[in-house]
């Protein structure tokens, strides 16, 4: 008998949910890289979902109603937009003879093309001897507040992943470059137990997302290194990655050790100006000039095409006047990653990176570096 079983359609969309983002429709080498590995076993009336592009996989499992066991492989992303527009709690689905799976719900039935399960890649299970528990609100958002520095174009000169440096036994630097900008975040996290001899493991930046995804939707999560794979688990999912040979630059090096002047800004006041400023830049002159002067920030944009833009900000600096111009959305990234009313930015001078901190969250750290203007 073919597989057969009934799932919950809101389990279904979570569970598919979890996978599809490994699935790279467009850069998949093989079109069973595009396809989830659907399993399901009696034994356990569970339903097997899993995917991969060969770097990363992701494995979860949803409680189902199964008939009778088989398995088979079908677009991920095909599946998952089927079953979001379907109305009814109750899904039948059955692998039938002419190698669709059946997906029925009241009066719609859905016959989806499927690839013999023997053709997707083998998965190897790595289940490490020691995980250690982490704390999922406090690694989310140190991933979420640097992975925006990391090269989208694995081509890039810069390393296209995230540093994870342990900087102390209970202490975990995040960091990300992609040579015009950095970000760094230094969050609690068991280092010693976790990384044990290891000096640092670079991250790819899909590898980031998928944790961030992961995170997203538990509120337990163990994690763990086994030879060059980061694992992270929860109770239903098993997410491997593969991670980077190359070596992070040697970022301490461009962190001024001290700097000139400062300035704090309302976040708020400084992202609606930011935005406002950006109405009037290109892909040819996507510069923002700041401009210090006694108890003001001046802010400065333009092109040739759109025109150009000016604003005041009150602010508290008694400083000497100084300007200096930086990638306008290279600031505007910056600026949402941070979560506290103020952005305090710090500059050298005006060929060195100018530097961004938020005030309620210390171990949070940006550097751009100048535009000349």
């Amino acid at each position: 008998m073919a597989m057969k079983f009934t799932v919950n359609r809101e389990v279904l969309q979570s569970g598919l949910q979890k996978v599809v983002g490994i699935t790279d429709q467009k850069r998949a080498s093989m079109q069973v890289l595009t396809h989830v590995l659907v399993e399901a076993a009696v034994n356990e009336n569970r339903l097997s979902l899993s995917a991969t592009d060969l770097n990363l996989s992701v494995q979860t499992s949803v409680e189902a109603d199964v008939v009778s066991p088989g398995q088979t492989t079908v677009s991920a992303r095909k599946f998952l937009e089927s079953v979001k527009e379907l109305r009814h709690e109750a899904l039948h689905c059955e692998l039938l003879d002419n190698a669709r799976l059946s997906v029925k719900a009241g009066t719609v039935n859905y016959a989806l093309a499927t690839i013999p399960a023997a053709d997707f890649p083998y998965l190897e299970t790595i289940t490490p001897e020691k995980t250690c528990p982490l704390d999922v609100e406090t690694l989310r958002r140190g991933l979420e507040s640097t992975v925006y520095a990391v090269p989208q174009d694995e081509d890039a000169i810069s390393v296209s992943g995230m540093f994870w440096h342990p900087v102390a036994e209970d202490r975990l630097r995040l960091v990300s470059s992609d040579g015009h900008r950095l970000a760094m975040n230094e969050i609690s996290f068991p280092s010693k137990a976790f990384f044990g001899d290891v000096q640092g493991v670079v991250v790819p930046r899909k590898g980031v997302q998928e944790i961030i995804r992961l995170l997203e939707k538990t509120d337990a999560v163990q994690g763990a290194l086994h030879e060059n794979r980061l694992i992270v688990q929860t109770p239903d999912t098993h997410l491997m990655v593969l991670l980077l040979e190359e070596a992070f630059p040697k970022y301490e090096a461009i962190i001024p050790e001290a700097v000139e002047g400062f300035v704090e800004v309302p976040r708020a006041d400084l992202q609606a100006a930011l935005r406002r400023m950006a109405v009037v830049s290109d892909a040819s002159s996507m510069h923002v000039r700041f401009m210090m002067s006694r108890d003001l920030l001046g802010l400065e944009a333009g092109s040739v095409e759109h025109g150009t833009a000016y604003e005041e900000i009150s602010v508290e600096y008694s400083g000497k006047n100084f300007a200096i111009a930086f990638n306008i959305r290279y600031v505007m990234d910056v600026i949402q990653s941070f979560t506290g009313p103020t952005v305090r930015v710090e500059w050298v001078d005006e060929y060195h990176g100018g530097i961004f901190r938020d005030p309620d969250d210390p171990g949070i750290f940006a550097l751009i570096m100048p535009m000349m203007v």
